[in-house]
């Protein structure tokens, strides 16, 4: 049945499914006069049920920097695991200052410990490489070169090694809403160059 609304744009009728109104100016409906549930914003969608919702597709966000020129441990605070599927650890020739031995750079994911992965790196070398690790089942791979010194300018091609990380498992780390990434030398070694870029994938 349709219902007939007067007003000073003059009579229109609006019926089920259909608007039949010449009469509305252009962009007089806004955000507030629609009955939509959730909160809209530039982040969200109206769905075809009318409701604003987050876009449930793939991406990947960059979580921060972990400057490894000086101190003993780097931290990135304040991160939301619960919309992500992996962690990817970008390692940018980092290394130490400590002429002890070797030491094997530590990660550490949610406020748990630094835990020690890939080969030991010597005084003067970095490490290079990628840690992709996977929230649903705390299981990671870092492909890594550990040996070579550092480079400020052109470019060089260097091998290396791979190793595994198992890491709290049983854990479930996707469930932490408010936590942290760290990184670290073993032994309390000091870092002296590099960086790690830290990025999160839905």
């Amino acid at each position: 049945m349709a219902t007939t609304i007067n007003g000073s744009t003059g009579a229109s009728q609006i019926q089920d499914n259909t608007v039949s109104n010449a009469k509305v100016a252009d962009d007089a409906i806004g955000i507030a006069e629609l009955s939509a549930t959730g909160t809209a914003s530039s982040s969200t969608f109206l769905r075809g049920d009318n409701a604003w919702a987050t876009p449930s597709g793939g991406g990947v966000t960059h979580l921060g920097t972990m400057t490894t020129t000086s101190g003993t441990t780097q931290t990135i605070t304040g991160l939301d695991f619960t919309d992500l599927n992996f962690l990817i650890f970008v390692v940018a020739q980092v290394s130490h200052s400590d002429t002890g031995g070797s030491r094997k750079l530590q990660i550490g994911i949610a406020g748990n410990a630094d835990f020690a992965v890939g080969d030991p790196v010597a005084n003067g070398n970095c490490s290079i490489g990628q840690l992709i690790f996977d929230l649903r089942s705390n299981i990671g791979h870092f492909p890594q070169s550990p040996g070579n010194t550092p480079i400020t300018s052109g470019s060089d091609f260097v091998g290396g090694g791979t190793g595994h990380l198992r890491y709290n498992i049983g854990t479930n780390l996707r469930s932490s809403s408010s936590t942290s990434v760290s990184c670290s030398w073993e032994s309390s070694a000091t870092f002296d160059n590099g960086k790690i870029e830290v990025y999160g994938c839905k």
